[in-house]
C-alpha cells in the first residue's frame, strides 16, 4: 500500500509525533534556552497529538460503517496507524506524565 492512501495531513501528524517521542529524555531540562522547548512546548504538543490521533482513529471507525470492503480496508489501516502512534505516545510519555502526578 502506498503512503498516499494515508493522506499527507495524517502522515505529517504521525511524523511530528514520532519526532517528539525521543524528546522525553530531555523533558527535565532547565527551562531556559532550548530547555523551554523540551520542558514546556513538547509535552503540551504530545498531549494535543494524542487527542487528535484518538479522534482520527474514532472518525475512521465511524466512517468505515456502510462502506464497501475496499474502502473499509483503507480506513482500517488508517485507524490502526493512529492507534499505534497513540500507543507509542503512551509508552514513551506515559511514565513522564505519571511522574508529574506523584508528590
Amino acid at each position: 500500500m502506498s503512503l498516499t492512501k494515508f493522506g499527507s495531513l495524517r502522515l505529517t501528524l504521525v511524523a511530528f509525533t514520532l519526532v517528539c517521542l525521543p524528546l522525553v529524555l530531555f523533558a527535565d531540562m532547565e527551562p531556559s534556552g532550548i530547555g523551554v522547548l523540551t520542558a514546556y512546548i513538547v509535552p503540551s504538543l504530545v498531549v494535543l497529538f494524542f487527542f487528535v490521533l484518538m479522534l482520527d482513529a474514532l472518525m475512521n471507525r465511524v466512517f468505515m460503517i456502510e462502506q464497501p470492503p475496499q474502502e473499509q480496508a483503507i480506513r482500517r489501516q488508517r485507524m490502526w496507524l493512529s492507534l499505534g502512534t497513540g500507543i507509542a505516545i503512551l509508552a514513551f510519555w506515559g511514565p513522564f506524565f505519571r511522574g508529574l502526578l506523584e508528590p
